[in-house]
């Protein structure tokens, strides 16, 4: 039994071993077809083959050119990143548009675009840094040649004017994300024709309500012919200095009758007021314009903003100087109170408080 049991294992052994070499034998020749197949797609003939377009550290199936002409073979490096490729293409201008790659301003050609296609060439592509290149506050560049500040507003043909000015100086080298701007500064000097508003002359008339007025002379605006020199940056006036005036025409001052009359008020209203400026030490007669100006001499007056009474006093304001003149918790409504608080605020300064004066 037991040399039975080892023949058997032994015959097992046997097998895997083999199916192990057969499967390793399986796998390289599938490398070796695989290995085969890619040489042939590299370097053998493809009549029907397309351009092919530059990938980056692989190569390019070769292609035979149009009507069986043998392509070119070409060398392309695109910012450092190598591809082989072949090109029935005349020129260098022609391969790179086959190769679906796009030239821009900033782009450095090893070959002029325009010369011809040579078998085996080494072709050069550098696009440049990416920067970005700001010209009178509007965006002209994003990438640049790779060197100074200079070579970058060469290539983007970019001139500077005489007062133009560039955040850096132009010997400054470029690295990858710098911004670049040039401030475009003018000063020019204009000739403008201008208006003259016309003054207003008034002329105390007490035959007229107090505040009203009646023109006289209508008024005219002049004319002047004035020269400035203006300084532009960026497309924008910054400043403008009147540099000549010339007058053409004068104004022409309008005159006004100004009402100085205070309207008639009731013997009781002007009591109250006459007697409350004479307790507080105030001016009658400035007492009875303002109450005219701001109430028509109605106790009761009363606005919208809070404003009440003879004198429109704001509740703020009433809440704190009743309490000063003597009159906590009056009412503003009651004329006594209102005009003697007013009477103590006038004889102590703060006129200024009203409008009206």
């Amino acid at each position: 039994m037991s040399g039975t049991e080892w023949g058997w294992g032994g015959e097992l052994v046997g097998q895997k071993n083999l199916l192990s070499v057969l499967l390793r034998v399986g796998r390289l020749a599938i490398v070796t077809f695989v290995v085969g197949m890619s040489t042939w797609a590299l370097l053998g003939p493809a009549p029907f083959a397309p351009s092919t377009a530059v990938v980056a550290g692989r190569a390019a199936p070769a292609a035979r050119g149009v009507l069986g002409v043998e392509s070119a073979p070409l060398s392309v490096s695109v910012d450092g990143l190598v591809a082989n490729v072949r090109t029935s293409s005349e020129t260098v201008a022609d391969a790179l548009r086959g190769l679906g790659i796009a030239t821009g301003s900033g782009d450095r050609l090893s070959s002029p675009a325009a010369s011809s296609v040579v078998p085996g060439q080494r072709l050069a592509l550098d696009r440049g840094l990416p920067v970005t290149l700001i010209d009178g506050g509007q965006e002209v560049a994003s990438r640049s040649v790779r060197g100074t500040v200079a070579d970058l507003l060469t290539a983007a043909g970019i001139a500077l004017g005489p007062l133009d000015q560039v955040d850096r100086p132009l010997t400054d080298r470029l690295y990858p994300g710098d911004v670049v701007r040039v401030v475009r500064i003018a000063v020019q000097e204009v000739t403008l024709l201008e208006d003259v508003p016309f003054a207003v002359r008034l002329q105390p008339d007490p035959s007229l309500d107090r505040q009203r007025q009646v023109v006289v002379t209508p008024g005219a605006p002049g004319q002047v012919e004035n020269t400035y020199r203006i300084r532009v940056v960026d497309g924008r006036e910054t400043a403008r200095d009147l540099l000549a005036s010339q007058q053409l025409v004068a104004p022409v001052t309008e005159v006004r009758r100004l009402g100085t009359r205070i309207p008639p008020v009731s013997s009781e209203i002007e009591a109250i007021i006459r007697e409350a400026a004479a307790a507080q030490g105030a001016d009658a007669e400035q007492l009875l314009r303002v109450a005219y100006c701001e109430s028509r001499f109605n106790p009761g007056a009363y606005n919208p903003s809070g404003a009440s009474g003879l004198f429109q006093f704001l509740p703020s304001t009433w809440a704190a100087n009743s309490v000063r003149a003597g009159y906590a918790g009056a009412s503003p409504f009651d004329p006594v109170a209102s005009a003697n608080v007013a009477a103590f605020m006038f004889a102590r300064g703060q006129a200024g408080q009203w409008v009206c004066r």
